[in-house]
């Protein structure tokens, strides 16, 4: 049987089956779209402090979560990510995106580092825990280089974040109590009792939000990250959406108000700083006047909680020489300066090889055992890097930190006009190296560790697509 030939310019319709994927390409694109997913989950728990001990290793006094081997809910999702990931590029061979080498290069020697530093490590079986952590921690770096060309998917995992994590902070502030939420890993919480952090003013004690977080400081900080990305993705978004956008900023902002967190604060306030300056160098200025618009909204929105709180804030802002005449700011400012001095001391006796990764405190209680405070890394993310890694660990970390700005400086001066994605991202990061000015967190603990990485992943992808996009321009 024959069949009649088309007549010219007739296309012939293709039938639907054999326009569907080949399985294997099907598959790829499932894992794919699994490990965006467990990214973006990982981003949501970041702050969340319930956790499975696999190993109790006490050694009091030094607290328990410093030598205790952990597993957190954000452990599981990261490894979820990065196995489907894996798989989907064994599906889906394509060409690797490994960042700038300016800052994959010294993130991979970090981890390096690390594994070459276990035989000279005082607790090796610790620093082997957190080597691992390490290598998972490069690979969610390279994940986000792959899997996140931009910050709205993430813009709305910051939303959830904050939507679960600063209302109930705010409503364990009003209260003074805890919520009755254990079982999901809140604290018992209760501004009286010895051990939960508070804030002095005159004779009252304030409790300061825990959330479901292990510290006030660890929320702020998430919190204050995550506006970065709420930010990003106001910027970008429709109308009807920016209202919820206004509203989420606005709650981020008073749930990092009630955590009282000085460095949260500060890396906030430089990142959006310099977020700021970048959009305001844009055109067309429009996108200058809807940042301010955000801005003036979320600090509208802020002010009751503001003026409520003002004591308290002056307490913990030097107001009225509030930090010599508050023993528990006396304390705390003489508490980071001796453990500044205890750490560059362990540090100048074991420069070359450092003390293994998350030994600090178990070295510091060894060195010192008549410590007046409690036994933890200095509030000085570098300095702990080289205590614990030793000169070269300084070096790749320092590395890091600085090698962005410089990059970025230099792209700034060529190209006047940044991407939001790269600016983003770069307020972002600026909040982190600010942080990990007054905290050690983003060195050490789950939720800072997981931000950092992170922020890197980001920052890389956005500015190798800026120099793209301006290579083909």
């Amino acid at each position: 049987m024959t069949h009649p030939e088309p007549a010219a310019g007739h296309v012939t319709p293709v039938p639907a089956a054999r326009l569907r994927l080949p399985s294997r390409e099907r598959a790829a694109v499932a894992l794919a779209w699994v490990a965006r997913a467990g990214l973006l989950l990982t981003v949501v728990l970041s702050p969340w402090r319930y956790r499975w001990t696999l190993a109790a290793r006490p050694a009091p006094p030094v607290y328990g979560d410093y030598t205790n081997f952990l597993l957190f809910p954000s452990d599981l999702t990261l490894l979820v990510a990065l196995l489907a990931w894996l798989a989907a590029r064994r599906l889906r061979p394509r060409p690797r995106r490994r960042g700038p080498g300016f800052l994959t290069l010294p993130l991979a020697g970090l981890v390096v580092i690390a594994w070459l530093s276990l035989p000279f490590a005082f607790d090796p079986a610790l620093s082997f825990y957190h080597s691992l952590r390490l290598v998972l921690l490069f690979g969610l770096y390279l994940a986000a280089i792959d899997l996140l060309p931009d910050l709205r998917p993430l813009a709305l995992a910051a939303s959830l974040l904050v939507l679960t994590q600063a209302p109930l902070g705010l409503m364990q502030v009003l209260n003074q109590r805890s919520l009755g939420l254990q079982p999901l890993g809140e604290y018992d919480l209760d501004p009286a009792w010895i051990g939960v952090s508070v804030v002095a003013a005159g004779d009252l004690r304030l409790l300061r939000a825990y959330a479901l977080s292990d510290h006030p400081n660890l929320l702020g900080g998430t919190l204050a990250f995550a506006l970065f990305a709420v930010t990003a993705g106001f910027l970008e978004a429709t109308r009807p959406w920016r209202a919820l956008a206004v509203a989420v900023f606005g709650l981020g902002l008073i749930g990092l108000l009630v955590t009282f967190s000085r460095a949260a604060a500060l890396g906030l306030a430089a990142g959006m700083g310099l977020y700021g300056c970048l959009v305001w160098r844009r055109r067309p200025p429009t996108e200058s006047r809807e940042w301010l618009a955000l801005m003036v909204a979320g600090a509208l929105l802020l002010a009751p909680f503001l003026a409520n709180y003002a004591p308290f804030v002056a307490a913990r802002t030097g107001v009225a020489e509030s930090f010599q005449r508050q023993p528990t700011e006396r304390r705390s400012l003489r508490e980071r300066a001796a453990l500044h001095q205890a750490t560059n001391q362990i540090f100048s006796e074991h420069a070359l090889t450092g003390v293994g990764v998350g030994g600090l405190p178990v070295v510091m209680r060894q060195r010192f055992p008549e410590f007046p405070y409690y036994y933890q890394p200095a509030h000085l993310v570098l300095l702990d890097a080289a205590a614990e890694t030793g000169l070269f660990g300084a070096l790749f970390t320092g590395l890091a930190l600085v090698g962005p700005w410089v990059a970025l400086a230099r792209f700034a001066r060529r190209r006047k006009r940044l991407p939001n994605g790269l600016i983003a991202a770069s307020g972002l990061l600026l909040a982190l190296t600010v942080v990990g000015l007054f905290d050690y967190y983003p060195w050490l603990l789950q939720p800072g560790r997981l931000w950092q990485w992170l922020a890197w992943g980001l920052w890389a992808r956005q500015y190798t697509e800026a120099l793209h996009g301006a290579a083909h321009a």
